[in-house]
């Protein structure tokens, strides 16, 4: 089949019988349920994408394993110019969608760790990976990530926490697979995919063996159990005054795994703690540009609202306003660059996948992200106070105020107050409403938080060498 159509991705969910507790309901039919109209919104436009011409491009790809074609998101992308479409898709979709649900790019990096265990340790997990990679392509199905643990006190190793399942791990293994316990957190829209794929968060040591454990697992598999956080956008939609978060949004998850059965065809790690920290050096690169491409589309974005706002306001010649939109601009090409200077200097991986630069990345992740969050605040100030204090949406739809707000809240005569509001009520979306709480969450902690990126730079920065060219500038000795 290579790709399903919405309605046949809708079916597929009604075929599966996943545990999932929100708002304080059991749901487990998603296809049908309201709390998750807004986030099937947009996993169904991405359904579509592959099979639409204006999108075909950018959301379809040809399979040399299967022969066929293929989804965006169940491509393995090997070589450079593969992950370079990849990110030039992130940085162009995500300016019009925000997000292209790019995480996926977990199973490309586990393509590397498994060819490393095998050749070591004579293993087959590759293998295995390859397997479920053709399954999922000739079925167009869809896999979250569980990459975090709740981690308990963060100062002690997983084995050595008052409770040992604050990180999974492995409680017993047998002939037939192993048995997992413990909990993933951030599992964007878990119940709206097919599988879990589960990978540790972190590089671990001999004492932790037992959670150094990667698989998938089908959401509806016994023991498994989502906790979930509905999308940050309205239950009824309000397509004028929540414009954003009417239309796009994720739900998030607590997935919990109570001794739950792992066939050892769906393993891909158990036990082998040393290639935890190759993992951990293949994923990191491939996170920040990721992040790095779609944070620099969504300055873009913050970029556009900024010049329509001062345009609208008669600001628009301001010279401290076009200074703060070209701040925007400087810092979203920053972020661009370093995702694609990142790849320029990749290397590639015997198993085909490329490895960006780490230190590149992680450095225009560190500025971009930073920067993303300030401009929230400078989009505010452009646009004005009135972002948080103008009329709802009713009231400007109510014929015995609407004239009132027409007269009053009109800005440039160039522009109608209809339009004006429009632009207030999506500058609003982004920076004073749920969705805006989220957006910068996404923005600090997704894919590694600030400081890990300091770490990162730090850590493949050759300062050493750099000192050594000073002292040969200089005539040192040998620098103690």
């Amino acid at each position: 089949m290579g790709i399903m159509t919405s309605q046949q991705y809708l079916d597929s969910l009604r075929a599966q019988h996943p545990c999932i507790h929100i708002g304080g309901e059991r749901v487990e039919n998603v296809a049908d349920s309201p709390w998750f109209s807004i986030s099937l919104r947009e996993a169904c436009a991405q359904y579509d994408w592959p099979q639409d011409p204006a999108f075909e491009k950018d959301f379809a790809a040809w399979s040399p394993f299967i022969e066929e074609k293929v989804s965006f998101w169940t491509h393995l992308r090997l070589g450079t110019d593969e992950v370079r479409k990849l990110v030039e898709v992130i940085k162009h979709n995500n300016a019009r969608h925000f997000c292209s649900m790019c995480m996926g790019i977990g199973l490309s990096v586990m393509w590397a760790t498994t060819w490393d265990i095998d050749r070591a340790r004579g293993t087959s997990y590759h293998a295995n990976l390859r397997a479920f990679f053709e399954e999922i392509q000739r079925k167009d199905l869809r896999y979250c990530m569980g990459v975090m643990d709740p981690k308990g006190d963060r100062s002690l190793p997983p084995s050595r926490q008052a409770d040992p399942d604050l990180h999974l791990r492995i409680v017993s293994r047998s002939k037939e697979g192993i048995v997992v316990r413990g909990a993933k957190t951030h599992t964007s829209n878990a119940p709206l995919t097919h599988f879990i794929f589960v990978s540790p968060c972190r590089a671990l040591g001999e004492e932790d063996r037992d959670y150094a454990v990667s698989f998938v697992t089908p959401v509806d598999t016994k023991g498994l159990t989502f906790i979930t956080r509905p999308a940050p956008g309205p239950r009824e939609p309000k397509e004028m005054e929540s414009p954003v978060s009417t239309r796009i949004g994720f739900v998030e998850c607590l997935s919990v795994f109570e001794d739950v059965f792992i066939p050892w065809e769906r393993v891909f790690l158990c036990g082998e703690w040393e290639f935890t920290e190759n993992f951990i050096n293949y994923f990191s690169p491939y996170v920040r540009i990721a992040k790095g491409a779609c944070t620099s589309a969504r300055i873009d974005i913050l970029a556009g609202a900024a010049a329509l706002a001062a345009r609208m306001n008669g600001t628009e010649r301001a010279g401290h306003i076009r200074n703060k939109i070209t701040d925007m601009m400087i810092a979203s090409e920053i972020g661009w660059g370093c995702v694609l200077g990142s790849l320029a200097n990749a290397k590639e991986h015997p198993s085909g996948i490329p490895v960006p630069d780490t230190g590149i990345s992680n450095a225009g992740l560190y500025h971009t992200r930073l920067k993303f969050i300030e401009f929230l605040g400078t989009l505010q100030e452009i646009a004005g106070g009135i972002v948080t204090t103008l009329p709802m949406e009713a009231d400007y739809r109510n014929e015995a105020t609407r004239a009132w707000i027409d007269k009053y809240l009109r800005g440039s005569a160039k522009f109608t107050t209809e339009d004006r509001m429009k632009l207030l009520y999506f500058i609003q979306d982004l920076t004073a409403s749920r969705f805006s709480g989220y957006l910068m969450a996404s923005a600090i902690c997704a894919g590694g938080t600030p400081e890990t990126n300091r770490v990162e730079v730090q850590r493949s920065y050759d300062l050493t060498g750099k000192m050594e060219n000073v002292r040969a500038f200089c005539g040192l000795g040998m620098c103690g």
